[in-house]
């Protein structure tokens, strides 16, 4: 089947429906990081004109990830549990969760299976990132979140195209294709630019430059997530991506893959929780 891409590309962005707003409140959180007299305060004050949000910081200092002897009792505290960085990096994630629906049942079971893998990803991205301490986890988590953030609006754009959601080998083709374009769209119009490796190098196995940073980070998060998924036959042996050979991960090789993510079920489950809608 001959698919127009450019065609399906200018459909997707054109319907601003469709695209995630940039949340307010995260923008909120990032001017007031970018001022000189930042302080928690300031911080506790914005997040807290937000009920659904402050929930979520809240249960997130007291989670396993942030687990001390005495738990946060209020907003405030939980920030500086966490880092007023840290803090943002987990507002973006909690506020930029897809809504994106669909009548069609067929595009409403693709919009839950990528909503469901973005979170896993997210959350193994955390984790590695935390391994190897070159990158903050929740940077890395807001990352693997976001690689995908233009699969939901490509999927209800092909509603319109039945020819193509009648092909499952086609429907790939266009999200693997458009993806990295439509996230780069995005996460420019929310002026996340230094997160735009991200969309960019989806899938980019052979990615191999001189100094690996969050992009490759990702990568190697991906080939965890995709673990026992269709998909998974098109990835390469983790020894020979070269992500995975530039950073550090302690016990985690290509032998023990899997007893990584049985190790981490406990913190993969509870982060998961507080990031699914």
């Amino acid at each position: 089947m001959k698919i127009n891409l450019k065609d399906l590309y200018q459909q997707v962005i054109s319907n601003k429906a469709l695209l995630p707003a940039a949340p307010t409140v995260g923008m909120q959180i990032l001017q007031a990081l970018q001022t000189p007299n930042c302080n928690v305060k300031l911080f506790a004050r914005i997040i807290g004109n937000d009920v659904g949000l402050t929930a979520f910081i809240l249960k997130t200092a007291r989670s396993l990830r942030f687990l001390t002897r005495t738990q946060p009792k209020d907003l405030e505290a939980a920030i500086v549990r966490m880092g007023m960085k840290e803090t943002y990096y987990l507002s973006l994630s909690f506020l930029s969760r897809s809504v994106v629906s669909s009548s069609n049942v067929q595009v409403a079971s693709l919009l839950k299976e990528t909503q469901l893998f973005s979170t896993k990803l997210a959350v193994i991205s955390c984790f590695l990132a935390e391994k190897t301490r070159r990158i903050p986890g929740n940077q890395a988590m807001l990352g693997g979140l976001f690689q995908d953030i233009g699969v939901p609006a490509i999927l209800v754009t092909l509603e319109k195209h039945p020819l193509i959601l009648d092909d499952e080998k086609t429907i790939k083709i266009c999200v693997d294709r458009l993806a990295p374009h439509v996230g780069n769209f995005i996460l420019k119009q929310w002026q996340l630019d230094e997160l735009l490796e991200v969309p960019e190098n989806r899938k980019k196995w052979g990615l191999d430059r001189e100094e690996a940073g969050l992009a490759e980070l990702i990568i190697v998060a991906r080939f965890h997530a995709m673990l026992g998924t269709k998909e998974f036959n098109e990835c390469p042996p983790l020894s020979e991506i070269p992500a995975f050979n530039k950073f550090n991960f302690g016990d985690v090789g290509p032998d023990n893959t899997l007893q990584l993510l049985k190790d981490s079920k406990d913190e993969l489950d509870d982060i998961q929780r507080l990031l699914t809608p």
